[in-house]
């Protein structure tokens, strides 16, 4: 991984939120297991998610740990939040490269 990756906009190397990440992530697996994310209309449910990321992102949590199969599942890309089926990893191509 690159060290621009490690910084925040500061300038200063982050530390990521592991435990902040991983309760997002069990909300949505909890959403998901309870079927709420499958009656929601795709749009609806990607950008859901996608706010889920955002509220992530804020408190220096990890996207990969918050999508960790949820991503793939609803096809968004942990690395550009991009919506896609091609996924290795979690990453679309453009993300792996």
């Amino acid at each position: 991984m690159k060290v621009d990756k490690l910084l925040n906009w500061k300038g200063k190397i982050i530390m990521s939120n592991h435990s902040g990440s991983y309760m997002l992530h069990r909300v949505l697996v909890l959403l998901d297991h309870m079927g709420i994310t499958e009656k929601m209309k795709k749009e609806e449910r990607n950008e859901f998610i996608k706010n889920i990321i955002k509220i992530g992102n804020s408190e220096d949590c990890n996207p990969g740990e918050i999508l960790d199969e949820i991503g793939e599942k609803y096809g968004i890309c942990y690395g550009c939040l991009e919506e896609t089926t091609d996924f290795e990893d979690g990453l679309c191509p453009t993300c792996r490269n």
